[in-house]
């Protein structure tokens, strides 16, 4: 009586495991990959609808604010002080409305005597700003990380059938999912990166064949892919539009769910 209630506790338990993403899985038809992606280091450009916008109600704040203590924050004559004259008549020369309307504004710009002149060594230098396009960019080298600052990038590998598809492999034995999508990742694309994974259950599936490929996410935090030749021969950090570009058909429509727009 003891071992068919413990036999039966068993099938129950494993039926429940059929649902649970931690459940061991035998059926040698399930694979296990990671959809690993890099987020976007800046953001994405303004249009010229935002921009517009941001510069209307940055200038309603302007004309609305009180009138600004100047002479309490700043030194007279100091870099700061000339900084903010300079900007206060860019933003006093504005005007949204009929320009008939437009009062006569004068410039806050007050003359600095030589004694209020201060040292050219505590002029503060330009700030110069970086290019959005990189390197990588202009070269056109997929393989860096440091290409579509502002869009977020997957990792896409050449399988041994020699198709663009995400990092995958088989699930063994007494394996979890979630733990088969770790070792495939640094099987195929080696130890060499950082990567945090969001949790235990997958995002999504393709099928080919008989067989369900179920992925995991991850982002990377640090390091560089390195494939192993033997399972994966290329790899790629690219962007959702280029993903489209670059594997099957039949798997694009597999995966395009479970990607980014951004």
């Amino acid at each position: 009586m003891f071992s068919r209630a413990t036999a039966l506790g068993r099938a129950q338990r494993a039926a429940v495991r059929g649902f649970n993403t931690s459940s061991v899985v035998y059926q040698t038809s399930v694979r296990a990959g990671v959809l690993l992606q890099r987020d976007p280091i800046v953001t994405q450009p303004a249009g010229k609808f935002e921009e517009a916008t941001d510069r209307y109600f940055d200038w309603l704040h302007f004309i609305s604010a009180d009138r600004f203590p100047r002479d309490f924050f700043f030194k007279k004559g100091s870099t700061a002080e000339s900084k903010w004259m300079d900007q206060e008549d860019i933003r006093a020369g504005e005007w949204f409305f009929d320009a008939a309307s437009k009062p006569v504004v004068k410039s806050v710009k007050r003359v600095v005597h030589e004694d209020d002149m201060i040292e050219k060594s505590e002029v503060s230098k330009p700030i110069v700003i970086n290019s959005r396009e990189t390197e990588a960019d202009a070269t056109g080298d997929q393989r860096s990380l440091e290409r579509r600052l502002d869009r977020t990038l997957y990792l896409v590998v050449k399988d041994a059938k020699g198709e663009w598809v995400l990092p995958q492999g088989g699930v063994n034995d007494e394996e979890l999912l979630h733990q088969a999508a770790r070792r495939n990742l640094k099987e195929m694309c080696g130890g060499g990166m950082s990567v945090w994974m969001v949790g235990n259950g997958p995002v999504g599936h393709s099928k080919s064949g008989e067989a369900s490929t179920f992925y995991i996410k991850g982002h990377i935090l640090a390091g560089q892919a390195n494939a192993n030749e033997k399972l994966a021969s290329e790899f790629k950090w690219i962007t959702r539009e280029e993903i489209e570009k670059t594997v099957s058909a039949e798997y694009w429509l597999a995966v395009k769910d479970m990607l980014s727009t951004i």
